[in-house]
C-alpha cells in the first residue's frame, strides 16, 4: 500500500472536472465531484475506452465508447455494456494536499453470495444479453438464493455484438468472445446449465420443464429467450447446405469456414447484422459481397436515408455491391450445396455461400400453453413497465419482452446493450425493488468499414431530422430525431461527448427545443450537467 499527494485540494481540480494521471504504472482518474476528491481506474472494463474522455455527471460517469456508466463515488458500474466495477482508490486530503492510496488489487466484479443463505430458487431461462445480466446483477445485490440459468446454447455466454464485428472479420481472437468462463459461474454460486432448452412453463406450480425431463421449481422466474433468426423458408432452395444465419457463436464459426472455402457470397438483407457481416467478410476475409433487400436505401426507417446512403456508398467505396429494390426468388445448387440465387428481377447471383439477415422472432414457441399474455403481432411477452408477465412471479426481458410504455402497441427493442439493461431491473425487481425499464435509455453502436455509428434513445418515428455539426456526407455529425418537437434519439458518428451527454439529456427528460438542436454552438456537455428540469 503507497500513498501518493497528486496535488493541492484548492487549486488540482474544479467541480465537475477530472484528470488522468499515472501512479506505480496504473492509468488513474481523479475526478472532484461537490468538494469532493475520488479516484478510479481510468479504462473502461468494457473494451478499455479512457474514460477522461467520457462526460461526467454528477456522480456518473459514462464510457465514450459504449455508454457503460459508473459511480465515480465506489466504481460501481451502474449501466452495461460493462460487467465489471471500476479499481477505486481511497483519497484523503491532507493540509490541503490530495493524496491517492493504492492497495492491493479489489475486487471489480459482483460478490458471490453465501451459499444457500437464502431459500429462495430463481431460475432464468436463457443465456443471452439479458439472462447473464440478470444472473449477475442478482449477485451484485447480494441475493444469497439459488440461481439456475437454464441455456439452450452449447456455449457460454457470450459476446454477441463482436460475432458480426471484430471475431467475424479476424481481429478478435476466440478467447475474446466468452462474457465469463464456465469457472466464474461456478465461483459465484451460479448453476449454469449448457445445451438445456425450457419446453414448457407452468406459472401455477411455479416450475418449468426441459428437453432433458428434467423439472426445476422456481420462487420467480425471468424469461430471457431472445429472439430466432427469421428463415426464407418459403423460397425455392432454402434447404441447401451453406445458407447461414448469425447469431450464435457456432453461427459466426460456420460462416468463417464457408469463407475460407469460397470467396463469393450473398448477403439477404440489409439490416445491421447483414452490413456488418458484408464488412467484415470483404475487409477481412477477401470475400467478394453483394447485398440483396427489398428497400431501396438501407436502415432508412431506422436512421433515414441521409445516413443510410452513407453508409452503402462507404461500403461500395470498399468493394461491395447492392441489389436493392429486389427480393429473393429461390436459391440454386449442385447437389445439395448453394451455388446462387436467383433475384426477383431475374439476375442471377453466383454464391459460394450466403448470409441471411432478415430480422429475428421472439423465442416463445415453447410459452404457448403457459397461460401467460402474448402480442398478437409478434408473439412477444407482454410485461408491465417493471417487465412483470401476466404472472406476478415471471418476469421477461431482452427480444422476447414487449413492455408497457404507454402506447396501444407497447415496446420492443432488439438492442444489445438494451437487453442487459431489461436483465439488471428485471433481476432488481424479482428482489422487490421498484425500477422502470422506462428509466434506462437505449443505445447501440455498429461499425461497418471506417464508420462507427452510435445510437441513443428511440425513435420508431419522427416528424423531421435535424443535422447538427455536419452532415452525413462529411461523416462527422449527429442527427436528432425528432417527433412533435420533442427529441426521440440522436444518432452520429465522432462528438463522442455530446452523445454522451445526449444519454444524460433523455435519462433526465431534460427539455432540448428545435432550436437548441439547431444552434451550431450550442454546449450540450454543459447542458447536460445542468440540474435537470423535466420536460413538460
Amino acid at each position: 500500500m503507497a500513498e501518493h499527494p497528486v496535488g493541492q485540494a484548492e487549486s488540482l481540480l474544479q467541480d465537475g472536472q477530472m484528470q488522468r494521471i499515472e501512479l506505480e504504472s496504473k492509468p488513474i482518474i481523479v475526478a472532484r465531484v461537490a468538494g469532493q476528491y475520488y479516484a478510479f481506474g481510468a479504462k473502461c472494463t468494457h473494451y478499455g475506452a479512457p474514460l477522461d474522455e467520457g462526460v461526467l455527471k454528477g456522480h456518473s460517469l459514462i464510457c465514450p465508447w459504449h455508454h457503460a456508466c459508473f459511480d465515480v463515488r465506489s466504481g460501481t458500474r451502474t449501466e452495461p455494456p460493462a460487467l465489471n466495477d471500476l479499481p477505486h482508490y481511497p483519497v484523503r486530503i491532507e493540509d490541503g494536499t490530495v493524496i491517492v492510496t493504492i492497495p492491493e488489487e479489489g475486487e471489480t466484479r459482483p460478490r458471490r453470495a453465501e451459499k444457500q443463505a437464502d431459500p429462495r430458487h430463481f431460475v432464468i431461462v436463457g443465456g443471452g444479453a439479458s439472462g447473464s445480466a440478470a444472473a449477475e446483477e442478482l449477485r451484485r445485490a447480494g441475493f444469497a438464493g439459488r440461481i439456475t440459468v437454464l441455456s439452450a446454447s452449447p456455449d457460454v455466454p457470450v459476446d454477441r455484438p463482436n460475432l458480426s464485428k471484430d471475431f467475424l472479420d479476424g481481429h478478435a481472437k476466440p478467447e475474446w468472445i466468452p462474457l465469463r468462463s464456465e469457472d466464474w459461474y461456478a465461483e459465484h454460486g451460479i448453476e449454469l446449465l449448457l445445451d438445456t432448452a425450457v419446453t414448457g412453463v407452468d406459472p401455477a406450480a411455479h416450475s418449468v420443464t426441459t428437453n432433458r425431463q428434467a423439472r426445476f421449481r422456481y420462487d420467480k422466474l425471468l424469461l430471457a429467450t431472445g429472439g430466432i433468426p427469421r428463415q426464407l423458408t418459403g423460397v425455392p432452395g432454402a434447404e441447401l447446405d451453406h445458407i447461414y444465419t448469425l447469431r450464435t457463436l457456432d453461427d459466426a464459426n460456420r460462416i468463417i469456414q464457408a469463407a475460407a472455402n469460397g470467396k463469393r457470397t450473398v448477403i439477404i438483407g440489409a439490416s445491421f447484422i447483414g452490413l456488418e457481416v458484408a464488412a467484415s467478410l470483404a475487409g477481412g476475409r477477401d470475400v467478394a459481397v453483394t447485398v440483396v433487400a427489398p428497400e431501396d436505401v438501407p436502415f432508412g426507417h431506422i436512421l433515414g436515408d441521409d445516413i443510410g446512403r452513407m453508409l452503402q456508398r462507404e461500403h461500395e467505396q470498399n468493394g461491395v455491391e447492392f441489389r436493392l429494390g429486389n427480393g429473393v426468388a429461390g436459391f440454386v445448387g449442385e447437389g445439395e450445396q448453394v451455388t446462387g440465387v436467383e433475384l426477383e428481377s431475374g439476375e442471377r447471383l453466383d454464391a459460394d455461400f450466403v448470409v441471411v439477415g432478415i430480422g429475428v422472432v421472439p423465442a416463445t414457441d415453447f410459452l404457448r400453453e403457459s397461460g401467460l399474455a402474448l402480442h398478437d403481432r409478434d408473439r412477444s411477452l407482454r410485461v408491465d413497465g417493471h417487465l412483470r408477465t401476466s404472472h406476478p412471479d415471471i418476469y421477461a426481458a431482452g427480444d422476447i419482452a414487449r413492455w408497457d410504455d404507454g402506447s396501444d402497441q407497447g415496446l420492443r427493442i432488439e438492442h444489445w446493450r438494451t437487453a442487459q439493461q431489461q436483465g439488471v431491473v428485471a433481476a432488481r425487481n424479482m428482489l422487490g425493488e421498484d425500477q422502470l425499464i422506462d428509466d434506462r435509455v437505449p443505445f447501440f453502436w455498429t461499425a461497418q468499414w471506417s464508420v462507427t455509428l452510435r445510437y441513443v434513445g428511440h425513435a420508431a418515428s419522427w416528424d423531421e431530422i435535424i443535422f447538427w455539426g455536419g452532415t452525413p456526407d462529411d461523416k462527422e455529425f449527429i442527427a436528432f430525431y425528432v417527433r412533435d418537437g420533442k427529441l426521440q434519439a440522436a444518432a452520429g458518428r465522432g462528438y463522442s461527448a455530446e452523445l454522451d451527454a445526449i444519454e444524460f439529456i433523455l435519462r433526465d427528460r431534460m427539455p432540448l427545443s428545435p432550436g437548441q438542436m439547431r444552434d451550431p454552438g450550442f454546449d450540450f456537455v454543459a447542458y447536460a450537467r445542468e440540474d435537470p428540469q423535466p420536460a413538460e
